[in-house]
């Protein structure tokens, strides 16, 4: 293949939000490659199948253009049919219907000329600042003079070993349920095991329900415990934090700032979404062993709450405990047996849970193609030792510190190095910075229309 411009390895929401934005500021649609085996903006997040996964935010959070906030909101209004989207929290949607929008506004920013799509799947990535090779699965190659690495969070794998004794018909394993396919495999009856106890477990859940499960549902987690359900919020004041901040002055403070009440509440909700905006700053601020040490103590908590969960997933979850179907079984899983016509899964402190159908709920998986990037000593670790370093710029840093000129990372994968970087609307603000950038400092005059 020919030396391409610029190359966006991904096709999820990451990606699709690096290309519209960098069509948006004028970078020749010849000069851009994207590598990826879907359509551009589904995604594992969005390709799902299942009209009972639902976005966990209301209509207008999802912010794709920073000039225009209620673009989808309007978007949605006008081309979603789907009652069951309202609540007294706002709308939300199906997350197939936000695959759709997506993939209309790559559409749209194409304007009928063609996009190079490469299908294929990136197994390695080699070279330095110029000219990067990216390997293929097949064994072909990809040369680039530069890259942004917009992969999304990686498909859910399994966290223990699994061994399958007998196959048996009537049994099934899930590994993925992003896609949410494996539903409608399960019949009405059968006992479903849930791996996790997230907000993937809730649209188990609520697929379930509208399915008509009547079996019963045991779900596998450390804690009994499910994110909370999302609340009418507003920010109506800014906090006032303390100078010079430290991790226990930063924990101390958020102790004092939200409200002792539930925290389905608005009031607490709208303490905590006060506090959201100044985090990422605030994480930046701090040194590798700070950052180590908040994660240690308190990253259950904060991936807890910054995590709320649709009203209609929570409905579904309550519906089930109120018919007693629904119980947590407590710990983590160590091992996985399928043998004698049952799925088994042995915890932690050695009780064993069996059922007829096993849901993998406990979220994403490492990058193996950011691990190689770190063994191949291309990049360095970032502080968690989940994924690579980057600047604040979204360079990658190489295992000096220092900055690569023409590779970059936007998406989740920056949490570590960024702060909290989750919500569409925090990636695509990565993505329309970094397009600004790149058409400014990067690409040639040539390859600008």
């Amino acid at each position: 293949m020919a030396l391409k411009d610029l190359l966006i390895v991904g096709d999820g929401f990451s990606a699709a939000v690096a290309l519209i934005h960098l069509l948006r500021q004028g970078v020749d649609t010849q000069s851009i490659a994207i590598l990826g085996m879907h359509s551009p903006g589904r995604g594992n997040a969005y390709g799902c199948t299942s009209p009972a996964f639902r976005l966990n935010v209301r209509e207008d959070l999802p912010i794709i253009f920073s000039e225009d906030p209620l673009h989808f909101a309007k978007w949605a209004n006008e081309h979603i049919k789907d009652p069951q989207a309202k609540t007294s929290a706002g709308h939300f949607y199906r997350r197939g219907d936000f695959g759709v929008y997506m993939n209309q506004l790559v559409h749209d920013q194409l304007d009928g000329r063609a996009l190079n799509h490469i299908q294929g799947v990136a197994q390695r990535i080699t070279g330095s600042d110029g000219h990067w090779r990216v390997e293929l699965k097949t064994g072909e190659h990809i040369d680039a003079k530069a890259m942004i690495l917009a992969t999304g969070n990686p498909t859910p794998t399994w966290p223990c070993p699994v061994q399958i004794e007998q196959i048996f018909s009537n049994l099934t394993l899930t590994e993925n349920p992003w896609p949410s396919d494996y539903l409608r495999r399960i019949p009405a009856k059968d006992h479903v095991l849930l791996l996790g106890g997230g907000l993937t477990a809730l649209d188990a859940i609520n697929g379930l329900v509208e399915q008509g499960h009547q079996g019963k549902v045991s779900v596998i987690s450390p804690r009994a415990l499910f994110p909370p359900s999302q609340a009418p919020w507003v920010r109506t004041k800014q906090p006032q934090w303390p100078n010079p901040i430290t991790p226990a002055c930063l924990v101390g403070f958020m102790r004092h700032y939200l409200p002792n009440i539930p925290t389905d509440q608005s009031e607490w909700q709208c303490a905590w979404e006060e506090l959201r905006p100044d985090l990422n700053r605030i994480w930046q601020g701090f040194n590798a062993h700070q950052r180590r040490i908040l994660m240690k103590r308190f990253g259950w908590l904060w991936n807890l709450y910054r995590f709320r969960a649709s009203p209609q997933t929570i409905a579904a979850y309550q519906k089930l405990r109120d018919q007693q179907q629904i119980e947590f079984r407590c710990g983590r899983a160590k091992a996985i047996a399928v043998r004698d016509g049952a799925i088994h899964v042995t915890l932690s402190q050695g009780e064993v849970v069996h059922g007829h159908h096993l849901i993998n709920c406990t979220g994403v998986a490492r990058d193996r193609l950011l691990d190689q990037l770190i063994s191949d000593a291309i990049a360095s670790p970032d502080v968690l030792k989940s994924s690579i370093t980057i600047d604040p710029q979204f360079n990658v840093l190489n295992p000096k510190g220092k900055a690569y000129q023409s590779l970059w990372m936007i998406g989740p994968a920056t949490m570590g190095s960024l702060g909290d970087v989750i919500a569409a609307s925090a990636i695509a603000k990565q993505a329309e910075q970094l397009a600004k950038a790149i058409r400014l400092n990067w690409m040639p005059s040539s390859s600008v229309q």
